[in-house]
């Protein structure tokens, strides 16, 4: 069976290859169509002050990561985690490119296969908002904490399970 980690991050900006990096991870396990229980969160003090307009979107302080580990140490527990999964994100694009430059920081392979889901949603329903907030109100999905990595990779996570569903729904019609 396949394992799929659901993936978000929050970070100090819009931009990687300018600077900005990564502030909160999480990752949600899912085996078949199952979520595991299994989770990777933390915090991570990036080294450079966090954007007025990423902290209007999130609310996390600088002053809040000034005892959180950073990229680097957190590197070799995050990299044990992913392996052997298919990574899930919502805009996949986006937390590619700051998790490839994180890696490349470090002088680290960075060989990972992602789903974007807001592809795929965007192609299930053309011309309808397709974003988090959206797409639980569309699916009858409780959604609270929006902009927090955990909550948004476990929302996230009920949505992936929906599509796996309605694929196979789909593939048992025409079987």
């Amino acid at each position: 069976m396949r394992r799929f980690l659901v993936l978000d991050i929050e970070t100090t900006g819009l931009n990687p290859v300018r600077g900005d990096r990564i502030i909160e991870i999480a990752l949600i396990e899912i085996i078949g169509k199952v979520v595991t229980g299994k989770e990777y969160h933390t915090f991570i003090n990036p080294g450079v002050a966090i954007s007025d307009s990423a902290y209007q979107i999130h609310g996390i302080t600088n002053a809040f990561l000034l005892n959180k580990p950073n990229f680097r140490s957190i590197s070799a527990s995050l990299i044990a985690f992913m392996a052997g999964a298919i990574l899930v994100a919502h805009n996949a694009i986006f937390d590619a490119r700051f998790l490839f430059c994180e890696f490349k920081r470090l002088r680290l392979p960075f060989d990972y296969i992602f789903v974007d889901t807001l592809k795929i949603f965007r192609k299930l329903c053309p011309g309808k908002r397709n974003d988090l907030v959206s797409l639980c109100k569309r699916y009858a999905i409780d959604y609270f904490n929006h902009h927090s990595a955990l909550e948004d990779a476990r929302v996230l996570s009920l949505l992936f399970l929906k599509l796996l569903r309605l694929s196979y729904m789909a593939f048992a019609k025409i079987a």
